[in-house]
């Protein structure tokens, strides 16, 4: 999700509070445009969608949150990261099925015990968004007008602030070197390939892309150009990874099912 013709115009002489309020004014748009399709039909694509304008939001917080006062930083960080939690496990049942069951059964059609797993994945992905939905209606009652009301409440105190951080152009890069520090650092701390760190690892690479999306307008073409193209193309690295792990861990899940089902009797000598 590029900066496209619905984009802030950002100028370097932007206030940072200025820009973070432009910036979350569209990014709750694209959330509230990304709620509507969800919950209105069953697409994992509408979700993915929704989860890329999470992480967007959540990564303009990170950026420009030191402009902000704590109170309201700190109210967004956790509305956003509890929205991203609740569509967690749909999307990780999503790709499952995607990615590792249908070219399973692509090239082993006739498999019951595939067929079994797939119908076991499909039943807990079902079950995962229905306990979704309730919390995303939830959300477009509190905390989204919250946040809405911060925005109008942040754009006034940018207006008439004469010092908040600077000019936007010196804070955007600043926040950049920031991130590269630290994606840097969890590099090396996952490089024997531990489980956690790798995700860390993936998780900082996306912030720091979606920060220079963000940031575009306003950072130097060696962040928006050579940066930004290895980060995609660590991304993806990362994510095969990362997906591996969480694959196994849902095929195991589907397996123990398999052995167990609900209607089975129990053990000998279980009480």
């Amino acid at each position: 999700m590029n900066a496209d013709a619905n984009s802030p115009k950002l100028r370097r002489k932007t206030r940072p509070a200025a820009a973070f309020a432009a910036l979350a004014q569209a990014s709750l748009a694209r959330i509230d445009a990304c709620l509507d399709q969800v919950q209105g039909r069953d697409d994992p694509e509408d979700l993915h969608q929704l989860r890329v304008a999470l992480r967007h939001a959540r990564a303009v917080v990170w950026a420009l949150g030191p402009s902000l006062p704590r109170q309201e930083r700190d109210r967004w960080k956790q509305d956003l990261r509890m929205l991203a939690r609740a569509t967690s496990e749909v999307r990780d049942w999503d790709v499952f099925l995607a990615e590792t069951i249908a070219p399973a059964r692509e090239r082993e059609p006739d498999d019951t015990v595939l067929a079994a797993i797939a119908d076991t994945a499909r039943e807990r992905r079902d079950t995962a968004r229905d306990t979704m939905l309730p919390t995303l209606a939830a959300y477009r009652d509190w905390p989204l007008p919250a946040l809405h009301r911060d925005l109008a409440h942040l754009a006034h105190l940018a207006a008439r602030a004469r010092n908040d951080g600077g000019r936007l152009g010196p804070f955007a890069i600043k926040r950049v070197r920031r991130g590269r520090k630290r994606l840097r650092a969890l590099t090396r701390a996952a490089r024997h390939g531990d489980a956690r760190a790798v995700h860390e690892q993936r998780i900082a690479g996306k912030r720091l892309r979606y920060v220079i999306e963000a940031l575009k307008p306003v950072l130097p073409s060696r962040y928006t150009r050579r940066l930004h193209r290895k980060l995609v193309k660590r991304q993806t690295r990362l994510g095969s990874f990362v997906d591996g792990i969480v694959a196994r861990r849902l095929m195991a899940d589907c397996l123990g099912a398999q052995a167990m089902p609900d209607d089975a009797p129990p053990p000998p000598g279980a009480s």
